[in-house]
């Protein structure tokens, strides 16, 4: 049994929670629905800025995705940990290649077509840091090098960054992995807000890390929720009978605070308010129930656009782009809506799906080729 005292925290986990035993958590694709849904209506309606920054706030849409990355993907290395007693590496990155790169590089490609034949001046600079996931530099590309069309490749840059080495220090070292995660998701923000107030603080270096590290913070959340649930039970009665009330209340309390994103300390404390609040919402969620919150996130329709989520996040952006320069039935509204769905369905179940069965292959942990590992969501 897994010690669940506080000080039991960073000890290694050597059991799985019944709520963690499924193989498939169904309510979380709902949630990826909800997310490409804000991030899709962000890019294409001019609203009120109250309304940008709520229902149709793409920020926060890539804010749950990447709560919702760090859950999962922990949650599966734990449980091959547990399971297997190690964790694979090679297996991991392969898996994450399969998942990744195959639509990700199959977007460059076009993206470089198309830069050919409607001249859209994007840079080979451009092109580079986007096939290498360096986009999230953004003091580098979105100053000297940026494009609306590949800006979003940023939150996958993020992504990719992240689980270059953090799955290597689960394997090696439990107690560190966690001493990791808690210095992201509390040091960090905390040390941006100390440099707000003393500008002593502000040196180049130390501004550069914290600022670099902070795009981490939301999927260093979703980690340390996943370590939680293993660690500490949680009444199950009590998550049933305070479930609606407190989910509805997260869902206002995100939507009060309006997060935006992480260039300034404002926004730096509604990304952390609003990552915790979304990380109980998942929580809360991976479990079978019979409330309305559950039937909405199980809904045919959200659940498949969950599932095509990673598939609209790559392929929206040239058809929400509104670049003049590339076919007026591309980018004009209703067509381009069509358009993404059109090509987001025929992405993935005519090209993604047969990587996706390819790896499968490489899990040693029995789930869903549809929630393993599943990429984030698009940046903004």
């Amino acid at each position: 049994m897994n010690d669940r005292s506080l000080k039991g925290l960073f000890s290694e986990i050597t059991t799985i929670p019944p709520v963690l035993q499924n193989s498939y958590y169904p309510s979380l694709d709902g949630l990826r629905g909800i997310a490409i849904i804000m991030v899709v209506l962000s890019h294409l309606i001019n609203t009120s800025r109250f309304l940008y920054n709520t229902i149709f706030n793409g920020h926060l849409g890539v804010l749950i995705f990447f709560v919702l990355s760090g859950f999962l993907i922990t949650t599966l290395c734990i449980k091959e940990k547990v399971i297997t007693k190690d964790i694979s590496l090679k297996n991991f990155y392969i898996r994450r290649l399969l998942r990744i790169f195959p639509v990700a590089y199959l977007f460059i490609i076009v993206i470089i077509i198309l830069n050919y034949i409607f001249d859209l001046k994007i840079s080979y600079i451009n092109i580079i840091g986007t096939a290498l996931y360096l986009m999230n530099f953004s003091s580098y590309f979105r100053k000297y090098h940026y494009t609306y069309l590949t800006g979003h490749f940023w939150s996958l840059s993020v992504e990719e960054q992240f689980y270059l080495i953090f799955p290597f220090i689960l394997k090696k070292k439990f107690k560190v992995y966690l001493l990791l995660i808690l210095t992201i998701v509390f040091v960090v923000p905390f040390i941006i807000c100390l440099q707000s107030f003393y500008v002593s603080l502000n040196n180049k270096v130390l501004y550069a890390l914290a600022h670099y590290l902070i795009k981490f913070q939301a999927i260093g959340v979703g980690c340390l929720f996943s370590v939680l649930t293993f660690k500490y039970s949680f009444n199950k009665k009590i998550l049933i009978k305070t479930k609606v009330i407190t989910n509805i209340l997260a869902i206002f309390l995100i939507l009060f605070i309006q997060y935006n994103d992480f260039f300034s300390l404002q926004n730096v404390l509604s990304g952390v308010a609003s990552s915790f609040l979304i990380g109980y919402i998942i929580i809360t969620n991976i479990g079978q129930g019979k409330d309305f919150i559950f039937k909405f996130l199980n809904m045919k329709i959200l659940k498949t656009v969950g599932v095509l989520s990673y598939s609209i996040y790559i392929w929206q952006e040239i058809f929400t782009s509104g670049d003049k320069r590339l076919p007026s039935f591309m980018v004009t509204f209703p067509y381009n809506v069509i358009c993404i769905i059109i090509v987001s369905c025929c992405s993935y179940y005519l090209y993604e799906r047969s990587f996706l069965k390819l790896k499968s292959r490489f899990s040693k942990v029995k789930t869903s080729p549809l929630v393993t590992e599943q990429a984030l969501g698009p940046a903004v």
